[in-house]
């Protein structure tokens, strides 16, 4: 969190022995380090909270693109579908001539 060396916390330790007392500064430097302690978990639950946003976001993002993607697909088999369906009432009516002709060409030689 914050850059600080020996030195630093030296100077710190000092001015609070002679800001609170010989007496009192165990007690002080104990309230101290259970707030930072606190402060620290606090930071790290936060943090936490917002990766997981974060990630939620993304999946919401993938969950988009998938759902465009499912959406294409869906549009490119109707198109396939329709596609086929044309052939296959085309093929019907070339088979259906196709008899027509063939029953023709035998009613015409019945009647020969």
């Amino acid at each position: 969190m914050f850059d600080s060396g020996f030195l630093e916390m030296l100077i710190i330790g000092v001015i609070a022995l002679l800001v609170v007392g010989p007496e009192r500064l165990p007690g002080v430097a104990s309230k101290a380090g259970k707030m930072i302690g606190k402060m620290k978990a606090f930071i790290a639950n936060t943090r936490e909270d917002i990766e997981k946003e974060i990630r939620a976001d993304e999946m919401q993002n993938m969950l988009a693109q998938q759902k465009e993607e499912i959406s294409e697909l869906r549009d490119m088999m109707q198109k396939s579908t329709s596609e086929v369906s044309s052939e296959i009432d085309e093929a019907a009516d070339l088979l259906g001539e196709s008899i027509t002709d063939a029953q023709e060409s035998v009613s015409t030689k019945k009647n020969s």
